[in-house]
């Protein structure tokens, strides 16, 4: 079901979004670290990678509250996209907001794998089987994420 501006609401506060210039501005950074992830398939040696509803919204709705105090805003953004597993941490790209703007911040996106979904049973299945069934390895990508926000520059102020 595509989002509307009228009935779309931030899950974390219920409050809609402030105008149609910020849900547009959300709706194409979510596109562009969905972009990101989709590339990323072959890296991660999977089929499909698959994200709970709305989650790149409320990860775009973040990035773009912690750009509001950046000289450049989000066109100064930078944003590096990892995946945490059990024992490991894969970086899976990054997102330029601008490229003809001078980066002025990064924030680094920790997404979680999901080990709780039906899905991740396919892991435990032989790989040649799967492959018989024209099925590749599924990536269930938890709700739950991390930003962490770098500055690259320092203030007269401080």
């Amino acid at each position: 079901m595509p989002v509307n501006e009228c009935d779309w609401f931030d899950l974390n506060e219920n409050t809609p979004f402030e105008d149609a210039l910020e849900l547009k501005k959300c709706k194409l950074l979510a596109e562009r670290v969905e972009d990101r992830l989709r590339e990323s398939k072959s890296r991660l040696q999977c089929g499909e990678v698959l994200l709970p509803n709305n989650l790149t919204l409320r990860i775009a709705k973040d990035c773009l509250k912690m750009s509001e105090s950046e000289p450049c805003g989000v066109r100064g953004c930078v944003i590096y996209i990892n995946l945490e597993e059990k024992n490991a941490c894969h970086k899976l790209g990054k997102v330029v907001c601008d490229p003809d703007t001078v980066s002025t911040f990064e924030i680094t996106l920790n997404l979680r794998q999901d080990c709780n979904k039906w899905l991740n049973l396919t892991r435990l299945l032989p790989e040649r089987l799967l492959k018989k069934f024209g099925r590749d390895r599924a990536l269930v990508i938890s709700e739950s994420y991390t930003l962490r926000k770098k500055k690259l520059y320092r203030s007269n102020s401080s």
